[in-house]
């Protein structure tokens, strides 16, 4: 099978989001121009204890008027900064100011200024409850594109916890393990939220699982490819993510003959069958002298799909073979059928099994395959499996269910993939993805 790696899906940058974010925080906290101080509106307040203080007030006026003035210089309003600190006194100038930052950095497109108001904001205790989480947000998202991702997934939780949702905070906080190199931390973090949102009704973005599937071949653990792989066709079952996941699954589970076979004919099944390699690879392990039915029925698709043409010398090859076998098929699947019930080698209803597999009588396959594994087949895994797989094309999905969810040991990620088939044949279609957020 072709074993190129799954492609990242796209995902906005961070700092794309932050500047969409800021800009629509200026307007909600601050608008068009930077808040008045408390003290100024009515000097009868007290100030201490409600507004701002009066020597703060007084620093911070002409630095107000620039601000607010379409044509101010904003360079000389930025190089007030320092003076206006100096004079805060209380936790309300605290947080006028960084509000005031957060809008000047805005108009000049200075982060700095942008990320000190929000750290003003939040220390003065005095910013809005709706603004806590959204603040925490972007620190986060600061210290993600900072590859800082300890202080990223700290202020992305506590974004969480003040009940900001907006950005997918939590999926961020994975990507702050990827970026450390701990795909296997990520990975466990991310299932555990894909299944916190299932329980909840609620859809999982397939970006999310594309995801996880490209940290787990990136970083070469089979398992979690397994996860991802099933979890993203059984959601997201399209020809383009079948054949990205059972290229992965091959690419990292080192299977024998049988399991690749097994997987191709999943492929197919799935509409995910495209490359003329993965087409002549299909058709060389089902060997067209002992399955020549159904190796002649991938070298048709083949060539109806425009993978492989019809002059090509190994196609040209493989159906002469197939050819010279295919009318004999039937009869002598049903010769080694009559041959099995009174025989003591399982492998003889296994021959019968392949046999009516190649030629589409799944209903017998299935009974031959069940003889083989009365009789004690050794690869008991491999008889399952394709048990499994004989009752799928039979229409008998529950039996097939049940079947492949006996299978253990190093034919269970075949049967895996098999069970995420019948899944997603279950499961209702998904609802189109919200649109990505502008950059």
């Amino acid at each position: 099978m072709h074993s190129t790696p799954v492609r990242a899906p796209t995902r906005t940058k961070p700092v794309a989001r932050v500047a969409l974010a800021l800009a629509l925080a200026s307007g909600m906290v601050i608008g068009t121009s930077v808040a008045t101080p408390a003290f100024a509106k009515d000097k009868k307040q007290d100030a201490k204890a409600e507004g701002n203080s009066k020597a703060f007030a007084d620093a911070y006026a002409p630095m107000q008027k620039i601000v607010n003035d379409p044509a101010g210089d904003l360079a000389s309003a930025k190089a007030m900064i320092p003076t206006i600190q100096a004079a805060i006194q209380n936790p309300t100038d605290k947080n006028t100011f960084g509000q005031a930052l957060i809008a000047l950095g805005g108009k000049l497109k200075d982060t700095s200024l942008q990320k000190q108001g929000v750290q003003l904001s939040l220390e003065s205790g005095k910013a809005q409850p709706a603004q806590v989480g959204l603040f925490h947000f972007f620190l986060g998202q600061w210290a993600y594109e900072d590859k800082n991702f300890e202080e990223a997934r700290n202020q992305l939780q506590a974004a969480i916890q003040a009940g900001y949702t907006d950005g997918d905070p939590a999926a961020i906080i994975a990507e702050t393990y990827f970026g450390q190199g701990q795909g296997a931390q990520g990975l466990q973090y991310l299932s555990d939220l894909i299944a916190k949102r299932t329980a909840a009704g609620q859809q999982v973005p397939d970006t999310w699982y594309r995801r996880g599937l490209k940290v787990a071949y990136d970083s070469k653990l089979p398992a979690q490819a397994d996860q991802y792989a099933a979890m993203l066709v059984e959601h997201y079952p399209t020809p383009t993510n079948w054949q990205a996941a059972l290229q992965v699954v091959n690419a990292l589970g080192q299977f024998d003959a049988d399991g690749q076979l097994n997987l191709f004919r999943l492929m197919k099944e799935t509409g995910s069958l495209k490359d003329k390699h993965d087409y002549l690879a299909y058709v060389d392990v089902l060997d067209p002298r002992k399955m020549s039915t159904e190796a002649l029925s991938v070298l048709d698709q083949a060539v109806k799909s425009g993978a492989i043409s019809a002059s090509d010398s190994g196609f040209q090859q493989a159906k002469s073979i197939a050819d010279t076998r295919v009318a004999s098929e039937k009869s002598l699947a049903d010769s080694v059928a009559a041959d099995a019930p009174k025989s003591t080698d399982p492998k003889v209803p296994l021959g019968a099994a392949n046999l009516y597999f190649s030629t589409g009588a799944y209903d017998k396959a299935a009974e031959m395959y069940k003889m083989a594994l009365d009789k004690g087949i050794p690869d008991k895994g491999l008889a399952q499996t394709e048990l499994g797989i004989a009752q799928v094309k039979a229409g008998q999905l529950d039996l097939a269910k049940a079947t492949l969810e006996q299978v253990t040991g190093p034919r269970a990620p075949v049967a895996k993939m098999w069970l995420a088939y019948i899944a997603s044949k279950s499961a209702p279609p998904a609802p189109p993805a919200p649109p990505s957020p502008p950059a």
